[in-house]
Protein backbone atom coordinates (compact mmCIF):
# COMPACT_ATOMS: atom_id res chain seq x y z
CA UNK A 1 0.00 0.00 0.00
CA UNK A 2 3.00 2.32 0.71
CA UNK A 3 4.77 1.48 -2.69
CA UNK A 4 1.60 2.23 -4.29
CA UNK A 5 1.01 6.30 -3.98
CA UNK A 6 5.06 6.59 -4.13
CA UNK A 7 5.32 4.54 -7.83
CA UNK A 8 2.43 6.56 -8.80
CA UNK A 9 3.96 10.06 -7.87
CA UNK A 10 7.28 8.74 -9.21
CA UNK A 11 5.33 8.10 -12.64
CA UNK A 12 3.87 11.34 -12.18
CA UNK A 13 7.48 13.13 -11.89
CA UNK A 14 8.98 11.18 -14.67
CA UNK A 15 10.20 13.08 -17.96
CA UNK A 16 8.68 10.02 -20.42
CA UNK A 17 6.61 11.98 -22.54
CA UNK A 18 2.79 9.13 -22.48
CA UNK A 19 1.83 10.10 -19.13
CA UNK A 20 -0.66 7.40 -19.84
CA UNK A 21 -3.79 6.54 -18.01
CA UNK A 22 -2.99 7.30 -14.12
CA UNK A 23 -1.57 10.78 -15.10
CA UNK A 24 -4.44 11.48 -17.68
CA UNK A 25 -6.63 10.72 -14.27
CA UNK A 26 -4.50 13.03 -12.53
CA UNK A 27 -4.90 15.45 -15.05
CA UNK A 28 -8.30 15.69 -15.27
CA UNK A 29 -8.40 15.25 -11.26
CA UNK A 30 -6.26 18.60 -11.44
CA UNK A 31 -8.63 20.50 -13.73
CA UNK A 32 -11.39 19.98 -11.60
CA UNK A 33 -9.60 20.61 -8.42
CA UNK A 34 -8.35 23.79 -10.45
CA UNK A 35 -12.50 24.77 -11.14
CA UNK A 36 -13.72 24.32 -7.92
CA UNK A 37 -10.83 25.86 -6.25
CA UNK A 38 -11.51 28.87 -8.28
CA UNK A 39 -15.48 28.74 -7.57
CA UNK A 40 -15.00 28.68 -3.55
CA UNK A 41 -11.83 31.32 -4.15
CA UNK A 42 -14.89 33.22 -5.83
CA UNK A 43 -17.43 33.05 -3.57
CA UNK A 44 -15.74 34.10 -0.87
CA UNK A 45 -14.86 37.15 -2.44
CA UNK A 46 -18.08 38.11 -3.73
CA UNK A 47 -19.27 37.35 0.27
CA UNK A 48 -16.64 39.90 1.05
CA UNK A 49 -17.50 42.27 -1.62
CA UNK A 50 -21.05 42.02 0.00
CA UNK A 51 -20.44 43.29 4.02
CA UNK A 52 -17.37 45.72 2.08
CA UNK A 53 -18.20 46.86 -0.95
CA UNK A 54 -14.88 46.91 -2.20
CA UNK A 55 -12.68 44.57 -4.12
CA UNK A 56 -9.84 42.68 -2.92
CA UNK A 57 -6.52 44.70 -3.37
CA UNK A 58 -4.49 43.46 -7.12
CA UNK A 59 -1.66 41.57 -5.50
CA UNK A 60 -3.72 40.24 -2.47
CA UNK A 61 -4.05 36.12 -2.06
CA UNK A 62 -6.65 34.86 -0.84
CA UNK A 63 -6.20 32.42 1.92
CA UNK A 64 -9.71 30.72 1.61
CA UNK A 65 -9.40 26.92 1.28
CA UNK A 66 -11.37 23.40 1.80
CA UNK A 67 -9.30 20.78 2.94
CA UNK A 68 -10.58 17.16 2.87
CA UNK A 69 -8.52 14.21 5.15
CA UNK A 70 -9.46 10.72 5.08
CA UNK A 71 -7.55 8.80 7.77
CA UNK A 72 -7.14 4.98 8.80
CA UNK A 73 -5.50 3.40 11.16
CA UNK A 74 -5.12 -0.53 11.86
CA UNK A 75 -4.71 -1.45 15.41
CA UNK A 76 -2.81 -4.55 16.85
CA UNK A 77 -6.25 -6.34 17.93
CA UNK A 78 -7.40 -6.31 14.88
CA UNK A 79 -9.62 -3.01 15.00
CA UNK A 80 -9.33 -0.60 11.88
CA UNK A 81 -10.56 2.89 12.63
CA UNK A 82 -11.46 5.58 10.22
CA UNK A 83 -11.65 9.30 9.88
CA UNK A 84 -13.36 11.61 7.45
CA UNK A 85 -13.08 15.12 7.97
CA UNK A 86 -13.78 18.50 6.53
CA UNK A 87 -12.53 21.99 6.89
CA UNK A 88 -13.35 25.13 5.11
CA UNK A 89 -12.41 28.78 5.52
CA UNK A 90 -13.58 31.91 3.61
CA UNK A 91 -10.94 34.72 3.90
CA UNK A 92 -12.59 38.40 3.93
CA UNK A 93 -9.66 40.58 3.64
CA UNK A 94 -10.87 43.73 3.23
CA UNK A 95 -13.22 43.53 6.57
CA UNK A 96 -11.86 45.86 9.34
CA UNK A 97 -10.01 43.13 11.62
CA UNK A 98 -9.56 40.54 9.07
CA UNK A 99 -12.11 38.19 9.73
CA UNK A 100 -13.03 34.77 8.36
CA UNK A 101 -15.89 32.35 7.96
CA UNK A 102 -14.95 29.01 9.00
CA UNK A 103 -16.59 25.11 8.99
CA UNK A 104 -15.24 21.76 10.56
CA UNK A 105 -16.62 19.04 10.51
CA UNK A 106 -15.38 18.25 14.10
CA UNK A 107 -14.39 20.34 16.66
CA UNK A 108 -10.58 19.42 18.29
CA UNK A 109 -11.15 19.98 21.88
CA UNK A 110 -13.88 17.14 22.00
CA UNK A 111 -11.16 14.80 21.60
CA UNK A 112 -8.58 14.49 24.84
CA UNK A 113 -5.38 15.94 24.29
CA UNK A 114 -3.69 12.54 24.61
CA UNK A 115 -5.53 11.53 21.07
CA UNK A 116 -4.69 14.90 19.22
CA UNK A 117 -1.35 14.48 19.73
CA UNK A 118 -1.24 11.31 18.41
CA UNK A 119 -1.08 10.58 14.46
CA UNK A 120 -3.65 7.42 15.46
CA UNK A 121 -7.02 7.51 13.92
CA UNK A 122 -10.05 8.07 16.57
CA UNK A 123 -13.27 6.82 14.20
CA UNK A 124 -14.29 10.13 13.50
CA UNK A 125 -16.56 10.66 10.31
CA UNK A 126 -18.47 13.66 9.31
CA UNK A 127 -21.30 14.20 12.24
CA UNK A 128 -23.55 16.96 11.78
CA UNK A 129 -23.66 17.37 15.74
CA UNK A 130 -20.39 18.00 16.30
CA UNK A 131 -19.85 20.45 12.84
CA UNK A 132 -19.24 23.71 13.90
CA UNK A 133 -19.46 27.00 11.87
CA UNK A 134 -18.37 30.65 12.81
CA UNK A 135 -16.74 33.70 12.40
CA UNK A 136 -12.67 34.04 13.01
CA UNK A 137 -11.31 37.57 13.87
CA UNK A 138 -7.59 37.88 13.22
CA UNK A 139 -5.98 41.50 13.87
CA UNK A 140 -2.97 42.48 11.99
CA UNK A 141 -1.53 44.93 14.61
CA UNK A 142 -0.19 42.87 17.31
CA UNK A 143 -0.29 43.60 21.10
CA UNK A 144 2.82 43.94 22.83
CA UNK A 145 4.24 41.43 21.32
CA UNK A 146 1.35 39.20 21.21
CA UNK A 147 -0.41 38.05 17.86
CA UNK A 148 -4.36 37.05 18.57
CA UNK A 149 -7.18 36.18 16.99
CA UNK A 150 -11.08 35.46 18.20
CA UNK A 151 -13.32 32.73 17.03
CA UNK A 152 -17.77 32.62 17.70
CA UNK A 153 -19.59 30.66 16.42
CA UNK A 154 -22.21 27.50 16.68
CA UNK A 155 -22.42 23.81 16.65
CA UNK A 156 -24.86 22.51 13.85
CA UNK A 157 -27.22 21.03 16.57
CA UNK A 158 -30.45 21.13 17.95
CA UNK A 159 -30.57 22.76 20.34
CA UNK A 160 -27.85 25.25 19.09
CA UNK A 161 -24.46 24.88 21.10
CA UNK A 162 -22.90 28.66 21.09
CA UNK A 163 -18.74 28.45 21.67
CA UNK A 164 -15.74 31.10 21.54
CA UNK A 165 -12.18 30.77 21.85
CA UNK A 166 -9.70 33.93 22.37
CA UNK A 167 -6.00 32.61 21.72
CA UNK A 168 -2.92 34.49 21.98
CA UNK A 169 0.38 33.69 20.39
CA UNK A 170 3.78 35.10 21.13
CA UNK A 171 6.79 34.17 19.07
CA UNK A 172 10.04 34.97 21.91
CA UNK A 173 13.80 35.57 21.17
CA UNK A 174 15.77 33.11 20.44
CA UNK A 175 17.18 31.06 22.81
CA UNK A 176 20.70 30.37 21.05
CA UNK A 177 19.78 28.04 18.59
CA UNK A 178 16.15 27.39 19.65
CA UNK A 179 13.03 29.31 18.50
CA UNK A 180 10.59 29.42 21.46
CA UNK A 181 7.22 30.54 21.10
CA UNK A 182 4.10 30.08 23.57
CA UNK A 183 0.28 30.06 22.74
CA UNK A 184 -2.60 30.47 25.48
CA UNK A 185 -6.38 29.91 24.47
CA UNK A 186 -9.22 30.38 26.33
CA UNK A 187 -12.37 28.65 25.35
CA UNK A 188 -16.31 28.42 26.65
CA UNK A 189 -18.91 25.82 24.97
CA UNK A 190 -22.29 26.17 26.41
CA UNK A 191 -23.06 22.82 26.97
CA UNK A 192 -19.18 21.99 28.69
CA UNK A 193 -18.30 25.14 30.32
CA UNK A 194 -15.03 26.55 30.12
CA UNK A 195 -11.29 25.47 29.86
CA UNK A 196 -7.85 27.02 28.70
CA UNK A 197 -4.95 25.53 26.67
CA UNK A 198 -1.54 26.49 27.03
CA UNK A 199 1.39 25.24 24.94
CA UNK A 200 5.00 25.72 25.11
CA UNK A 201 7.07 24.89 21.59
CA UNK A 202 11.02 25.47 20.71
CA UNK A 203 12.70 24.35 17.76
CA UNK A 204 15.95 24.02 16.38
CA UNK A 205 17.70 23.57 13.10
CA UNK A 206 20.54 20.23 13.20
CA UNK A 207 21.81 21.01 9.52
CA UNK A 208 20.45 21.39 6.36
CA UNK A 209 18.45 17.93 6.75
CA UNK A 210 17.13 17.60 10.56
CA UNK A 211 15.23 19.65 12.55
CA UNK A 212 14.38 18.72 16.50
CA UNK A 213 10.82 20.06 18.04
CA UNK A 214 10.25 19.79 21.70
CA UNK A 215 6.19 21.00 22.91
CA UNK A 216 4.20 20.36 26.12
CA UNK A 217 0.74 21.21 26.41
CA UNK A 218 -1.49 21.71 29.52
CA UNK A 219 -5.26 21.54 29.42
CA UNK A 220 -7.79 22.58 32.13
CA UNK A 221 -11.63 21.88 31.47
CA UNK A 222 -13.22 22.99 34.20
CA UNK A 223 -16.28 20.36 33.90
CA UNK A 224 -13.44 17.65 34.20
CA UNK A 225 -11.66 19.50 37.38
CA UNK A 226 -8.23 18.21 36.42
CA UNK A 227 -5.41 19.31 34.49
CA UNK A 228 -3.69 16.98 31.15
CA UNK A 229 -0.07 17.42 30.14
CA UNK A 230 1.49 15.82 27.26
CA UNK A 231 5.27 16.20 26.57
CA UNK A 232 6.35 15.24 22.58
CA UNK A 233 9.77 15.85 21.76
CA UNK A 234 10.52 14.71 17.71
CA UNK A 235 12.97 14.69 14.71
CA UNK A 236 12.59 15.78 11.42
CA UNK A 237 14.29 14.37 8.54
CA UNK A 238 14.13 15.83 5.30
CA UNK A 239 14.54 13.16 2.62
CA UNK A 240 13.82 15.15 -0.64
CA UNK A 241 11.65 18.75 -1.37
CA UNK A 242 8.92 16.02 -1.83
CA UNK A 243 9.54 13.25 1.63
CA UNK A 244 10.02 13.39 4.95
CA UNK A 245 10.49 11.53 7.95
CA UNK A 246 9.39 12.35 11.57
CA UNK A 247 10.65 10.06 14.83
CA UNK A 248 8.77 11.10 17.80
CA UNK A 249 8.49 10.06 21.54
CA UNK A 250 6.37 11.08 23.71
CA UNK A 251 4.71 11.31 27.22
CA UNK A 252 1.19 11.68 29.14
CA UNK A 253 0.08 12.77 32.85
CA UNK A 254 -2.97 13.86 34.36
CA UNK A 255 -3.90 14.92 38.09
CA UNK A 256 -7.32 13.45 38.20
CA UNK A 257 -6.25 11.15 40.70
CA UNK A 258 -2.95 12.03 41.60
CA UNK A 259 -0.24 13.75 39.48
CA UNK A 260 1.08 10.39 37.26
CA UNK A 261 2.14 9.54 34.07
CA UNK A 262 -0.91 7.67 32.20
CA UNK A 263 0.68 6.98 28.90
CA UNK A 264 3.90 6.94 26.82
CA UNK A 265 4.60 6.44 23.17
CA UNK A 266 6.88 6.32 20.62
CA UNK A 267 6.40 6.07 16.29
CA UNK A 268 7.67 7.84 13.23
CA UNK A 269 5.97 8.06 10.11
CA UNK A 270 6.95 9.22 6.14
CA UNK A 271 5.35 12.03 4.77
CA UNK A 272 5.22 12.58 0.96
CA UNK A 273 3.62 15.16 -1.56
CA UNK A 274 1.59 12.74 -3.60
CA UNK A 275 1.13 15.34 -6.28
CA UNK A 276 2.02 19.10 -6.78
CA UNK A 277 0.84 20.97 -3.45
CA UNK A 278 -2.29 19.73 -3.05
CA UNK A 279 -2.26 16.08 -2.17
CA UNK A 280 -0.14 15.07 0.66
CA UNK A 281 -0.04 11.23 1.74
CA UNK A 282 1.72 10.28 5.18
CA UNK A 283 1.88 6.48 7.02
CA UNK A 284 3.57 5.05 9.53
CA UNK A 285 3.63 3.49 12.82
CA UNK A 286 3.27 3.84 16.27
CA UNK A 287 3.26 2.04 19.91
CA UNK A 288 1.22 3.36 23.22
CA UNK A 289 1.69 2.09 26.23
CA UNK A 290 -0.97 2.82 28.55
CA UNK A 291 -0.90 2.47 32.58
CA UNK A 292 -4.23 1.50 32.78
CA UNK A 293 -3.03 -1.84 30.42
CA UNK A 294 -0.38 -2.08 33.06
CA UNK A 295 2.11 -0.36 30.64
CA UNK A 296 1.67 -3.07 27.48
CA UNK A 297 2.33 -2.43 24.52
CA UNK A 298 -0.39 -1.25 21.73
CA UNK A 299 0.83 -1.30 18.41
CA UNK A 300 -0.78 0.52 15.85
CA UNK A 301 0.19 1.87 11.69
CA UNK A 302 -1.74 4.75 10.60
CA UNK A 303 -1.87 5.99 6.76
CA UNK A 304 -3.75 9.76 5.74
CA UNK A 305 -3.91 11.61 2.56
CA UNK A 306 -4.38 15.28 2.98
CA UNK A 307 -6.43 16.79 -0.40
CA UNK A 308 -6.27 21.17 -0.75
CA UNK A 309 -8.72 22.92 -2.17
CA UNK A 310 -6.77 26.94 -2.72
CA UNK A 311 -5.82 29.38 -4.61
Amino acid sequence: MLAMPVLAAESLDSDTPEVGFLGRTMNSAESTRDEWSGRWIDFAEGVDYYFTSENSPPDYKNESYVKLQMRQTWEERGQIQTDLRVKAKFDLPNTQRRAKLFFSSDEYTENSLEERVRSNSTGERFRRRESVSGLEITPDDEWNKWKRSARVGIKLRVPLVTFGRYRLRRPMDKWGEWEPEFTQEIWYFSDRGWGETSEFEMQRRLGSNFGLRYFTVLEFEDQNDFFENVHVLSLSQNLSERSALEYRVGSVFSTEFSTQMTAYFVGTSYSYKLYEDWIFFTAGPEVFFPKIDDWNAEASFTIKLDVYFSE
